[in-house]
């Protein structure tokens, strides 16, 4: 069962590269990683996303890298990945430290690692934030003959939320092989600054706007750094 996980694993990484490759070219590449491992092994696994995304922010072409821990679920995972371009990311992914995440982090799932490779459709350079600091992780699904409503509902939020009190980042990525699925990356200085971009009329308009075009429920994690 340990062999096949450990399949599953590269397949998907794999394939991530190869996705990367061919959408992104020399533009840059956005990945985002959904990790859960077995509750007694959530310590463990912390500490070894932990070190990773602190070794990777240190490979050649990368951006930003970000360790994240589920608020509520505390044994999922997420790692967000900003490279130059596929090859620098094509490059980590193959390191020898790579593969050494990888065999440490195999025996602790019990779920494939999820990765998805991302372009960009609304992003800007966000800044850090401390301990309080909050992140969201949306994956939103469309109907594809409702993708172009979709995005320009995901543009006009993205504007309007920037410029919230508290807001740090906020990204919205395509999903390179679903151009009906987008991610949204969030980063808020405090769970308080977080809550009120719910009650926002502009978050509440964009959420009855977003409704009738799903293709499936709004997947929205809420996370805190590692």
């Amino acid at each position: 069962m340990g062999h096949l996980r450990f399949i599953l694993i590269s397949v998907a990484l794999v394939l991530g590269l190869v996705q990367a490759a061919a959408a992104q070219d020399e533009g840059t590449a956005y990945i985002v990683t959904y990790i859960e491992v077995a509750p007694s092994a959530t310590a463990q696994a912390a500490a070894l996303l932990t070190a990773f995304a602190e070794a990777s922010r240190g490979a050649d072409g990368n951006i930003q890298f970000q360790a994240l821990q589920r608020i509520g679920r505390s044994s999922h995972f997420a790692m967000l990945g900003t490279w130059r371009n596929a090859e620098a990311q094509d490059a980590h992914a193959r390191s020898a430290a790579a593969a050494r995440f990888r065999d440490a982090l195999e025996p602790l799932l019990y779920s494939p690692v999820d990765v998805r490779v991302h372009g960009d459709l609304v992003t800007a350079a966000g800044g850090t934030v401390g301990p309080a600091g909050v992140f969201a992780v949306t994956h939103v699904d469309v109907t594809p003959n409702n993708t172009d409503q979709a995005v320009e509902l995901l543009q006009a939020l993205a504007s309007a939320s920037r410029v919230e009190s508290g807001s740090v980042r906020f990204d919205v990525m395509v999903q390179a092989n679903r151009r009906n699925h987008m991610t949204v990356v969030e980063t808020w200085e405090s769970r308080e600054s977080r809550d009120a971009h719910y009650g926002a009329d502009h978050t509440k308009t964009f959420r009855g706007s977003l409704f009738p075009l799903s293709g499936a429920l709004y997947d929205e994690r809420l996370y805190q750094a590692l």
